[in-house]
């Protein structure tokens, strides 16, 4: 008994099955990049129009005195930083005797939070470059089976579908790896000012102990 055939007509359904999920795979996620370029491009414009390389370390003093951003930094900082500067002086202006671990956890879930949104674009890299490919072997799967059967419209629709599936997922890998290379830069960036607004508050803290130990 010949069970190669019945595994054919298996595999060749379950790969005509997933031609629809591709698609709408790649349609979502060229509406997700699109709506990510947007945030995207207004970030860039910002840190284009905001640089803060020396303003910070020159503020470091002033951070430790008042436990806050000064007004011109907080302006051109990213808002997830300010908020992390905050959450740092809440820590701070409690009374538990852990305070060090806290800020220590704080920060760490704080350059966490911001490796893990880099991989989210980096996903894209190379999902969207393997659906192309999906998308162009399934269809051309079903454009051989109907040129047997001389059937040379379908034969043309499964072809352009394919081109253009190859054509959107390689799209896709190119511009989400352009996203993903500008923002680890921005993401460097980031945890370097946090580690230095971190050192400078936690200096405040030690020295509010040292002044407590003595008195």
């Amino acid at each position: 008994m010949n069970l190669f055939p019945a595994f054919q007509t298996i595999l060749y359904t379950i790969s005509t099955a997933l031609l629809y999920p591709v698609v709408a795979l790649l349609i979502i996620l060229c509406l997700w990049l699109l709506v990510y370029s947007g945030g995207f491009i207004a970030e860039w414009i910002k840190r284009t129009q905001f640089r803060t390389n020396g303003q910070l370390s020159d503020s470091l003093e002033m951070i430790q005195e008042q436990l806050a951003l000064p007004p011109s930094l907080s302006e051109n900082l990213p808002a997830h930083i300010t908020a992390y500067t905050r959450q740092i002086k809440n820590i701070i202006a409690g009374s538990s005797v852990f305070q060090e671990e806290k800020v220590e956890d704080l920060n760490q879930q704080k350059q966490y939070a911001l490796l893990r949104e880099v991989d989210k674009i980096r996903l894209i890299v190379r999902i969207g470059p393997s659906l192309g490919l999906m998308g162009t072997l399934i269809p051309m799967g079903t454009g051989l089976a109907d040129l047997t059967k001389g059937n040379m419209a379908q034969l043309s629709s499964s072809l352009i579908l394919a081109f253009t599936t190859t054509v959107v997922g390689l799209a896709l890998g190119v511009t989400a790896h352009f996203f993903s290379v500008v923002k680890e830069r921005w993401t460097i960036e980031d945890m370097r000012h946090i580690n230095l607004i971190t050192e400078a508050m936690v200096k405040k803290m030690v020295k509010k102990d040292i002044k407590a130990e003595k008195l």
